[in-house]
């Protein structure tokens, strides 16, 4: 792993991923109340719900989706759930913020308290298993890959969506990071807050991931990054407005349209099939 001026991140020499060192802290009460939930909300229900909608498409071109079972690890507000129940899958979410996961709950969503795959009894098979800006949170990312293998049905489709290093805004923010303007790189780290980023992954390097575990991947292609509407919240969600901020919000809307372009985005999306069990 090599290691530069930012002495809580390296770069990993082989396959270009970043990892970083810092530490979830999911359960402290200190750091949530760093954001404004309503903020967060409000930034990224469109494009989310943008980006659920193509998500659930892909994967129904690979599985039927009516009625089949579907798990979205780190549910949050559980949109992800809402989108998959209006195409009559019987979705539910595993999310181990508490408080968020009783919220989704009180709105009639299934969810479960705790982390992937430990809520998860070793005998269930699902249909799909999604990441939706999830897996860059988990420490032991490919623990978690090696659990969808077990537990996907055969034909099950993991899907898996997440940011990119090789996207140009955290391009950017790397430069500007090594000239000592860390503002921007500590956004896309998620520093400081209770659920940091642990990786920045090339989309190569995750389609090796995934390979490993003996799923087959189908596509690895962009999605949308950033959304003009909702922007302003988007960026408001751990800080208050200021002259640096509506700095930020001007440079980002005018570059949305290329950020989104697909060499250019942030994120992609990966999604992969479990291949038939053999019988012994």
């Amino acid at each position: 792993m090599q290691r530069w001026n930012v002495s809580w991140v390296g770069r990993c020499s082989a396959c270009g991923s970043w990892r970083s060192e810092l530490e979830p802290e999911i359960a402290s009460d200190e750091l949530q109340q760093l954001i404004d939930t309503g903020a967060r909300a409000n930034g990224l229900r469109e494009i989310r719900d943008r980006n659920n909608a193509e998500i659930l498409e892909r994967i129904g071109r690979l599985v039927p989706l009516k009625g089949a079972r579907l798990l979205d690890v780190g549910s949050a507000h559980g949109w992800f759930l809402e989108a998959a129940a209006a195409r009559e899958v019987h979705a539910e979410g595993v999310e181990p913020e508490l408080r968020l996961a009783e919220i989704t709950r009180s709105e009639g969503k299934t969810v479960r308290d705790g982390y992937f795959p430990d809520v998860i009894a070793d005998d269930e098979r699902f249909e799909a298993i999604t990441f939706n800006d999830v897996l860059e949170h988990v420490p032991d990312a490919s623990g978690a890959v090696a659990a969808c293998a077990d537990l996907l049905a055969d034909g099950g489709v993991l899907s898996v969506n997440i940011p990119s290093a090789t996207g140009l805004g955290y391009r950017v923010a790397t430069l500007l990071a090594r000239v000592g303007v860390l503002g921007p790189f500590k956004r896309f780290w998620q520093y400081g807050l209770p659920s940091p980023h642990m990786h920045y992954m090339q989309p190569e390097a995750l389609r090796r991931l995934v390979e490993r575990h003996g799923l087959v991947v189908r596509s690895v292609t962009p999605l949308a990054s950033i959304q003009r509407s909702g922007l302003w919240a988007r960026l408001h969600t751990i800080r208050r407005p200021s002259p640096i901020s509506a700095l930020a919000f001007a440079a980002l809307w005018l570059a949305a349209p290329i950020l989104n372009r697909p060499r250019q985005s942030d994120v992609v999306l990966l999604l992969a099939q479990r291949p038939a069990r053999t019988s012994s």
